[in-house]
């Protein structure tokens, strides 16, 4: 078992002079971000005029789904055409958004829904901004506006979206520090990721080849605990709505009913390009055992915890075919770990064209998704999925550079720095 200093990560370099480091890049995204969100709540609060376009997004659905719980009628959500009726009740839009997260989410969402919808957006997105952000300088250090820079597009989007892609990307870089460290509490993120299991396959499995077995004792209790208050709070019944909803979610996957362009999985990829369900998913279950048997291999091979963790993160990017881009803020978690040591491999064009492909990979669903459409969603008029070849080519390109030697101009500020002691590591 690789020994780590508790509260360092290893290899972790402080900033060599780089625009990665300067904080007015930071500050930038950042206060885009707030005026966004800050626009968005108004927006999703204020009533529409009759006829008039009204704009729904994800968060919208967690505010309905947590507005039925509330009502005792929280296994409607997992019902596609209730949820569909509810959803244009409380927008006056009919959408297609079926409620497919576990029944512990499904509580979180009906205590967001106590407040109103643009508080409770602001509220949601505003804090998980915030632990996102907070994870990432902890992993970072001086070089988080890098890494916030070359996430901005998954940034933007999630906060557009009030989507719970902070959430989970800062679960998994709470994870990922305590796992470092050797802290058992690495087990309370991993085991709070089951409002999304299937971003945590690199997670689970990473923790469980370092023989981490009283973080997989604590996720398991975490777990277990999620469950049971779920359970009590919904009635057993809820789980075979959540099932039901599940099995829904797999036929409306292979019919192509799910905006396919911003899907970042092969499966997504190969569906738009014209491969029928069974080969898109024989196709998605390859790339997912070849990713989390390179995450074994690198294990194997015995490289620093640092790097596995961000091998982690990459994998858990092509386990599930149901992966958005807003999932992407995982992607800045691994990003965050090796940043430093990609900017001492790479000289400013190759960092400026790195940035680039990565702004495409992350940010092509949403730019697609503002196209001219002829009204309903349907996979033969939609734009093809690309995400998936496109941030192949990005962590293969950052694989590459990894490999190489690192320059010899680092200061003398790169240098092993102790990581401060904090409650997320805890």
């Amino acid at each position: 078992m690789r020994q780590t200093e508790p509260g360092r990560l290893p290899m972790h370099h402080g900033p060599a002079p780089s625009l990665a480091t300067r904080p007015w890049l930071l500050k930038i995204v950042l206060t885009l971000a707030a005026m966004l969100l800050a626009f968005a709540a108004v927006t999703y609060q204020r009533t529409a005029a009759p006829g008039a376009e009204r704009p729904v997004v994800d968060f919208h659905a967690f505010h309905v789904a947590g507005t039925l719980s509330l009502q005792g009628r929280a296994a409607d959500s997992y019902d596609a055409e209730r949820m569909e009726r509810a959803q244009k009740a409380a927008t006056g839009v009919k959408v297609f958004m079926p409620w497919t997260y576990p029944p512990p989410f499904t509580l979180f969402v009906a205590a967001l829904a106590a407040l109103p919808l643009g508080l409770a957006y602001a509220l949601f997105t505003g804090l998980t901004l915030a632990f996102y952000v907070a994870v990432l300088h902890r992993m970072a250090g001086a070089h988080l506006p890098g890494v916030v820079a070359a996430m901005a597009p998954v940034i933007l989007l999630t906060v557009l979206t009030g989507q719970n892609g902070f959430l989970t990307g800062a679960l998994t870089g709470w994870c990922l520090l305590a796992l470092t460290a050797h802290r058992a509490g690495a087990g309370i993120p991993l085991g709070l990721m089951i409002i999304k299991p299937h971003l945590a396959a690199g997670l689970a499995l990473l923790t469980v080849a370092e023989r981490r077995w009283q973080a997989v004792a604590v996720a398991s209790a975490t777990v277990t605990a999620a469950l049971a208050v779920s359970t009590i709070a919904f009635g057993p019944a809820i789980w075979a709505a959540f099932i039901d909803s599940v099995r829904d979610s797999g036929t409306f996957l292979a019919q192509g009913r799910y905006p396919i362009f911003r899907m970042t999985s092969p499966y997504s990829t190969a569906l738009s390009l014209g491969a029928g369900p069974a080969l898109a998913f024989a196709l998605q279950g390859a790339s997912a055992l070849l990713a989390l048997g390179l995450l074994g291999f690198a294990w194997y091979r015995r490289l620093p915890l640092r790097l596995l963790a961000a091998c982690a993160c990459a994998a858990t990017l092509f386990v599930s075919p149901y992966a958005y881009d807003y999932d992407l803020t995982i992607l800045g978690v691994g990003l965050a770990l090796i940043l430093p040591d990609l900017l001492q491999r790479t000289g400013r064009p190759e960092q400026l064209a790195m940035c680039m492909l990565f702004w495409a990979a992350t940010g092509y669903g949403i730019v697609t998704a503002f196209l001219p459409d002829e009204g309903a969603y349907s996979l033969a008029s939609s734009p093809p999925a690309l995400m998936a070849p496109m941030l192949i080519a990005a962590i293969g390109w950052a694989v590459i550079a990894m490999r190489r030697t690192p320059s010899a101009r680092i200061d003398a500020a790169a240098i092993e720095a102790p990581m401060p002691s904090s409650s997320l590591s805890a």
